[in-house]
């Protein structure tokens, strides 16, 4: 995602779906996910979401230490 391949809602999709709620690392992304499922019953807008997924998502390249291009997530 951060590469540009995928949208943040395809992030959060793939992860939540291949890792559901129980991975701690990955945890926020699956929430996301969650979150843009409902998004029309809430006040939250997609644009607040997907920035909350690329936020998420260079967190987890940072903490991976790798360059986001090379982190293991997919996109």
């Amino acid at each position: 995602m951060l590469a540009g391949e995928l949208k943040p809602w395809e992030l959060t999709f793939r992860i939540h779906h291949r890792y559901g709620h129980e991975l701690p690392l990955t945890e926020r992304l699956a929430e996301l996910d969650d979150e843009d499922a409902i998004l029309e019953h809430g006040d939250r807008t997609v644009y607040v979401v997907d920035a909350e997924v690329a936020a998420e998502a260079r967190r987890l390249a940072a903490h991976l230490d790798l360059p986001a291009e090379r982190a293991d997530i997919p996109g």
